[in-house]
């Protein structure tokens, strides 16, 4: 039976799979896909750094130009004599200080004397003194800025206080001036810094406490609460802690309600209180998502355009196989049976398959393409399988040469050239014209030795025959040394076996084989 690695289908043309250039291809676009998208993480991952730490300081620098700004403004107010003369009653410094009230964007600004009462246009005077940054401030004569804490009225309206003293030219403190901060505006900053930059932003208290937070923590939560909820990496919520309380800045990351967060904290100028600004990476990622997004669908174009390119090509190339193949099949339809027919057209078929790579007179391969094709099948030989290199050389040539003529060897060679060509194609293997009257033959795919010498045995009663030729018998007479394929052998390492083997023939009888023992 002839040994066929191609397949036909109905129409009887020659088809190849496009599966394994599919999925190959499906596999590298994929490839590139998760590359895109872990190149976009990691992108993302940068990102937070960056973006948290913008974030932080827009909202620090908006608060701290609030409070600085409040703090300058009081001061300006103390220089001015009319808060130190005792001749103006305090209800007429109140009225000047509730004209600019509205105008700078205050709750409030309120005059304190020295006793700690308060003055307010249309109300009693009332005492301070049990307000704690008021002790503070009477006692060490310095500035305060408080937490936020509920003032007014209806004692629910939360504000910031900043407070700074009045201090005559002998340095006695003779009272102070104080403003109210809207909570509601500290909370807008934190919110327009959060929206601008996809971060949320948390403002913490001098005792721990949360004061305002874009994310919706509720007030006066205690932060240390907050954070034992949170995966910390690095760090802990008591360090952390520490850190603040020292005044100093950092950052770190964590797991928050399973996204990964980067946060980045420092102290505003002049308080007591800690800016945190968290970015999550899902937020930093699907900012980049279309970007990414596109570009992947972009390169499933490509792939797709390439794949379609090359299965263009191939399609294109198979119909010029396909003519080939229809002819070699014709071809061996004729020549390769299981016995030579008596005449047969050697001119014929060196025409229809000589492609310049063939020796001319046999129609085999040359030496060089023999030595190239048959390195190459020997690196992908299966060693459950046996495969064998034949070193085969013609005994009688000069003979036939001096008794019939040049022409009758030639004949004898085409002959001998024939008879290897069948066992190639029916064995997958490769033969070709070493030189002069030596010729090669490799066969692969063998099911054991047995079969081996089966087949050795058929070539050598083959070419132990007579070949016609004007009207003379043409005795033919070959020895064949032979090499046995073992794993790592080489193609150089099987022709020395072979041409080892052959000598051993020469020198014992000729016109049979043998087996190179390793």
């Amino acid at each position: 039976m002839n040994r066929e690695s191609q397949k036909r289908n109905k129409g009887g043309k020659w088809e190849i799979s496009f599966s394994p250039i599919t999925r190959y291809s499906i596999v590298f676009c994929v490839i590139v896909l998760i590359i895109i998208f872990f190149g976009g993480a990691i992108l993302s991952i940068n990102q937070m750094k960056s973006k948290a730490e913008l974030s932080l300081t827009g909202s620090d620098a908006l608060i701290s130009e609030r409070v600085n700004g409040t703090i300058e403004f009081l001061e300006s107010l103390a220089d001015l004599p009319e808060f130190y003369d005792p001749e103006v009653p305090p209800i007429d410094k109140v009225k000047k200080l509730d004209q600019m009230s509205p105008h700078f964007g205050y709750m409030m600004i309120c005059y304190v004397d020295a006793d700690i009462i308060v003055y307010s246009d249309g109300s009693e005077p009332a005492s301070l003194a049990s307000r704690e940054y008021m002790q503070q401030l009477f006692s060490t004569g310095q500035r305060q800025v408080t937490d936020s804490f509920a003032a007014g009225a209806d004692g629910a309206t939360l504000n910031y206080t900043v407070a700074v003293p009045l201090q005559d030219e002998e340095g006695e403190l003779t009272g102070c001036l104080f403003s109210a901060i809207y909570f509601d505006e500290v909370e807008a900053i934190l919110e327009r810094t959060a929206q601008a930059s996809g971060s949320d932003a948390t403002l913490i208290g001098s005792q721990g406490q949360i004061m305002s937070s874009s994310k919706g923590v509720p007030y006066g939560s205690p932060v240390m609460e907050v954070l034992q909820d949170y995966t910390i990496f690095g760090t802990t919520p008591d360090k952390l802690q520490e850190r603040m309380l020292a005044m100093q800045s950092g950052s770190y990351w964590s797991i928050q309600n399973g996204s990964l967060c980067y946060t980045t904290y420092q102290r505003i100028e002049n308080t007591g209180w800690d800016m945190l600004c968290t970015i999550r990476f899902w937020e930093a990622f699907s900012e980049i998502l279309p970007s990414l997004t596109l570009v992947a669908f972009l390169t499933i174009l490509v792939c797709g355009g390439l794949l379609w390119l090359v299965r263009h090509y191939i399609e294109g190339q198979m119909k010029v196989v396909d003519m080939l193949v229809n002819s070699i099949g014709e071809l061996e339809k004729k020549i390769y049976q299981n016995e030579r027919p008596d005449n047969v057209d050697f001119n014929e078929i060196l025409r229809l398959t000589s492609n310049g790579l063939s020796d001319s007179l046999t129609g085999v391969v040359t030496r060089s393409v023999f030595l190239k094709r048959a390195k190459e099948q020997i690196s992908k030989l299966d060693s459950q399988t046996v495969s064998a290199l034949l070193f085969v050389d013609m005994d009688n040539l000069k003979y036939i040469n001096d008794t019939c003529g040049h022409s009758g060897g030639d004949i004898a060679l085409q002959s001998i050239a024939y008879v290897l060509r069948e066992y190639e194609k029916k064995y997958e293997g490769v033969a070709g014209r070493y030189g002069g009257d030596e010729f090669v033959l490799l066969l692969t795919g063998l099911d054991d030795e047995s079969e081996l010498r089966g087949i050795l045995d058929e070539i050598v009663l083959r070419f132990q025959s007579e070949v016609g030729s004007g009207g003379q018998s043409i005795p033919i007479k070959c020895s064949i040394g032979v090499a046995v394929y073992h794993s790592g052998a080489g193609l150089e390492e099987m022709i020395a076996d072979a041409d080892e083997a052959l000598y051993y023939v020469k020198h014992n009888g000729k016109g049979y084989y043998h087996i190179h023992q390793n």
